[in-house]
């Protein structure tokens, strides 16, 4: 089976619940044609470069899925066909794919965004604390460096 991924904007003027059974209507398409959904994103409302169908702003949405080439046809036709679809695209990401392994793929690329997140948060946090709280926690070599005298550029210490 081959993996893929179609991005396709739908109407802005669309409600929440029918972006979601639209997206559910293409879930089941991969379903029903012997696929296996990987992944789904909502990416929400955005502002499109320019108009499409005299709209100016469209819901993005992104299907990962793993299934036989048939079905990735039988998406686009009915997207084609869909008065709420603006525009698609779809891609195919692998041509010897397998769910199991793309699943694996996508948890440890979502682990490694918390953790790089959790990082990001944890410098910022370090960056906002007063000065004075920051230098208690310096090593003491460093503070004796410092209760000693100043250093120069080139890392030692400047005669008076």
């Amino acid at each position: 089976m081959r993996r893929y991924e179609t991005i396709f904007v739908l109407r802005a003027d669309l409600g929440d619940p029918q972006v979601k059974e639209i997206t559910k209507r293409f879930e089941g398409i991969v379903a029903s044609g012997g696929g296996e959904v990987v992944e789904t994103d909502e990416w929400g409302a955005r502002e499109l470069a320019y108009r499409i169908k005299g709209e100016r702003r469209g819901v993005y949405v992104r299907l990962d899925y793993v299934s036989p080439g048939p079905v990735m046809n039988e998406v686009e036709r009915n997207l084609k066909i869909s008065d709420s679809v603006l525009r698609f695209l779809s891609v195919m990401i692998d041509a010897d794919a397998d769910a199991a392994k793309a699943r694996e793929d996508i948890q440890a690329r979502n682990r490694r965004l918390a953790e790089a997140r959790a990082a990001a948060e944890a410098r910022a946090q370090a960056a906002s604390r007063p000065a004075s709280d920051r230098v208690e926690d310096a090593p003491e070599e460093i503070m004796e460096d410092a209760l000693e005298g100043s250093t120069g550029p080139g890392g030692g210490k400047q005669s008076s």
